[in-house]
């Protein structure tokens, strides 16, 4: 971009003329703008003052496409480089880039969420968000086991860094632990066998209810049962699906997406889903304190949903679109 004033004798015909372009198409002398290929032609025709809004546009076009590029080489900044400028000294996310390793919480009893592959080895959307998170970080992945139950004391006790496991956001859970923005959406459903009667809360009166402990089930299934429905509780997923396999419960409250799975595994048992308890949004969790490595998490869910790395790594193990996820 070029600004030409003309001077003299020449501004005062130039002002005569309402600085327009020449009569053989030259560029007009106030401002000269050649973006690209575009051809200049003769204006003269024009409008008065047509030449001042063309070139007005053509600035607010350009001033666009500058803010534009700006905006995207923001959001593709390096994930290594937005950690080391949100690390604390001496807090944990400098600690993790320091070592160069990051402890993240495995449950493997609960499909599509987290299980074990063929090679017996930790598999599952979870397991492939938590080496998401640690390849933008660009450390060393640690995989600690855990059991649903043990997932908040784990991370607790300090064995692991970050809770990715499904963790449902609530409000018990929201006293003991600070959430990152969900980067994933379940449904809580009852499930069993074809045979036994349930569509709703109610028929669940008289019936043995199987519960894995420390599990959204656990929070939302007891208050919705009639007072006659006698709930069992396991430690772990895999246990609450053998036994409403085995007979030992009527039914069971999980995820749709483990009654799915274990329906597909096991057909003759015929699972269904009786009804819907609730949907629920689950995301990375951290211990209370440990600010720099939450604000590291919210900029990491925000730029891989904007992105859609998390809606792939969802549908990859669910077979389903991941649904809008409320901020935070």
């Amino acid at each position: 971009m070029h600004l030409y004033r003309p001077r003299g004798r020449r501004a005062e015909k130039c002002a005569h003329a309402g600085i327009r372009q020449g009569a053989k198409g030259r560029p007009g002398h106030a401002l000269n703008i050649r973006p690209g290929n575009v051809r200049h032609h003769d204006r003269s025709n024009e409008p008065k003052g047509g030449n001042t809004m063309k070139r007005r546009e053509m600035l607010i076009g350009a001033a666009t496409g500058a803010a534009g590029i700006a905006t995207l080489a923001a959001v593709t900044q390096s994930m290594q480089a937005l950690a080391q400028a949100a690390a604390l000294p001496g807090g944990v996310l400098d600690r993790i880039i320091k070592e160069k390793k990051i402890r993240i919480t495995a449950e493997v009893t609960s499909p599509p969420f987290g299980i074990l592959d063929r090679n017996n080895q930790p598999d599952g959307s979870e397991i492939e968000t938590a080496r998401q998170l640690a390849k933008d970080l660009g450390v060393e992945l640690e995989l600690v086991q855990v059991t649903a139950p043990q997932r908040i004391p784990a991370l607790l006790a300090g064995r692991a860094d970050v809770a990715i496991s499904s963790l449902s956001i609530t409000f018990d859970r929201a006293k003991t632990v600070m959430f990152a923005p969900p980067h994933g959406a379940l449904s809580i459903v009852i499930a069993g066998p074809k045979k036994v009667q349930i569509r709703s809360a109610a028929d669940m009166a008289g019936k043995k209810i199987g519960l894995t402990r420390a599990t959204l089930e656990e929070a939302t299934v007891p208050p919705s049962a009639p007072p006659t429905a006698q709930m069992v509780f396991f430690d772990d997923i895999a246990a609450t699906m053998q036994a409403m396999i085995s007979g030992q419960v009527d039914a069971a409250g999980m995820s749709a997406f483990a009654a799915k799975s274990v329906s597909d595994r096991n057909p003759k048992a015929e699972i269904e889903n009786k009804f819907t308890v609730r949907t629920a949004y689950y995301a990375p969790a951290v211990r209370p304190g440990d600010f720099d490595l939450l604000q590291f998490l919210r900029t990491w869910v925000f730029l891989n949903k904007h992105n859609g790395v998390l809606a792939n790594i969802y549908k990859k193990y669910t077979e389903v679109a991941l649904i809008d996820l409320p901020a935070m």
